[in-house]
């Protein structure tokens, strides 16, 4: 795939400062009423245990900066790597930066987590499942697969799937769902391992929901990739769900800004070795704010 046409199906629209998008969100059955607020976090990759280093500071701003928001938000969501090497000292760390926040937090872990059982002491499983205001939240775990034939990719993976299975299940098609992944749940660009081997796995999962808002972290960069919905007809979901060049097709996906570092366009060239600590300019938060049959995603990137 060439870079350009990486952008192009990427579509991602990051702006510096406040940007307001007003989106509609495809065949919405939550009935007009009080709005929902989120606020959304995402890749801190605190190194350590040190709140003098440039990531851990940066996070604590995006926390002051969501604590002073009035009205304060209904829930605050944080998209994965909360560390950078699994280091159960950072880990502590983020726990205490996030742990005055205005709002109950929702978190799933990334890859730069390590491994499950330091992180599931401090945060629980990585996955969650409940109704708020007719909109129903799930919190999907994604996890790098290193060897595969075409080189490192995330996978939901086997008991994940039957566990979302279980979930929808219990779920009216007409309830809009929110997914929360650390990886984007579709197959965008692997050698930037933007690429999530089940995602059509995923898709078939999902398709018999009328509106479905996807959530992810790990790209670095606020985008909107907005699609009008899909529906099935007969049990011919892998066709109308998966695109000829094995995007996912989502009604709507929403990418999250990083508060480490912002992960460049492929066009601008990437760094030799992207670090947290490199400068907060294009990192940053976002507020989700959900109303009637449409959703306003502000990302909040800082200038400096």
């Amino acid at each position: 795939m060439v870079r350009r046409e990486f952008i192009r199906q990427l579509g991602l629209t990051l702006a510096a400062g406040w940007v307001l998008r007003r989106l509609s969100w495809p065949l919405l059955s939550w009935a007009e009423g009080p709005e929902l607020r989120l606020a959304l976090l995402a890749d801190a990759h605190l190194k350590d245990g040190d709140p003098r280093r440039a990531e851990a500071k940066a996070l604590a701003r995006a926390a002051a900066e969501i604590r002073a928001l009035k009205p304060a938000p209904d829930l605050v969501l944080f998209a994965g790597d909360l560390a950078h090497r699994g280091r159960p000292q950072a880990l502590d760390l983020g726990r205490e930066i996030l742990s005055d926040l205005p709002a109950p937090l929702l978190v799933v872990r990334g890859e730069g987590d390590g491994p499950p059982n330091p992180w599931a002491r401090r945060f629980g499983d990585g996955r969650f499942s409940f109704s708020h205001r007719g909109i129903h939240l799930l919190g999907l775990p994604t996890a790098i697969h290193r060897r595969g034939p075409s080189g490192p990719a995330f996978q939901v993976g086997e008991e994940p799937r039957r566990w979302l299975a279980r979930e929808l299940s219990r779920l009216d098609p007409a309830t809009p769902l929110i997914i929360l992944s650390h990886a984007p749940l579709a197959q965008i660009y692997q050698p930037w391992q933007q690429w999530t081997v089940d995602a059509p796995e995923v898709a078939l999962l999902l398709s018999p929901f009328h509106a479905v808002l996807c959530l992810h972290g790990h790209v670095h960069r606020a985008g909107v990739r907005d699609r009008r919905p899909v529906v099935s007809k007969g049990n011919d979901f892998r066709e109308l769900f998966i695109a000829g060049n094995r995007e996912q097709k989502t009604e709507n996906r929403l990418s999250l800004p990083a508060t480490a570092w912002p992960l460049p366009y492929p066009l601008e060239g990437a760094t030799a070795a992207p670090r947290p600590g490199q400068g907060p300019r294009g990192c940053g938060w976002t507020l989700l704010t959900l109303r009637g049959t449409g959703y306003t995603y502000r990302p909040h990137t800082w200038l400096a």
